[in-house]
């Protein structure tokens, strides 16, 4: 395809925007546009509203193809939400979100990138707030997490659990 883009993350693997197979993506039919690579499973979305949900299901249907079942499989869902929505949200105007999918024997790791310049911040907002409260949640439920800044400008947002807590 003459329309590919591939961009490299901080962790070395290719996130490919392709012309239509990432109107597919859009469109929810994310099964044209996943790639694989060395283990890792990655798939671009617009940085759109919609994209959040659609890259929520697409998360949760590769992490369950792994293995990654029942609470450990909800916690993935929940976090990777969080992640998806600071993309789309703050990661840059319509920009493309990537976001890709390692699973071993022992962990998962769901990482989220976007164009956006600005880390996420941990908040500890009052119970009344009407947001806010993203990665506090990622922070107290995930293992490790993380932030990797692009050289070329963007960053990778990053989460991992230990399966063994499951």
């Amino acid at each position: 395809m003459s329309a590919d883009r591939a961009r490299r993350t901080s962790t070395g693997s290719t996130l490919r925007l392709v012309g239509q197979d990432a109107a597919a993506a859009r469109e929810g039919d994310a099964d044209t546009a996943p790639v694989e690579e060395g283990g890792v499973q990655s798939i671009v979305l617009q940085g759109q509203r919609q994209s959040v949900g659609q890259g929520r299901h697409w998360v949760v249907r590769t992490a369950a193809e792994d293995g990654v079942v029942g609470m450990a499989n909800q916690v993935v869902e929940l976090l990777a939400s969080e992640l998806l929505a600071n993309a789309v949200l703050h990661g840059g105007e319509g920009g493309a979100v990537g976001v890709q999918v390692r699973t071993t024997e022992t962990t998962v790791r769901v990482s989220v990138s976007d164009g956006g310049s600005l880390a996420p911040v941990v908040l500890h907002r009052e119970p009344s707030a009407p947001s806010g409260r993203g990665m506090a949640i990622v922070e107290a439920m995930s293992t490790r997490w993380g932030v990797d800044e692009h050289a070329e400008g963007g960053k990778t947002v990053w989460f991992e659990l230990d399966l063994d807590d499951f």
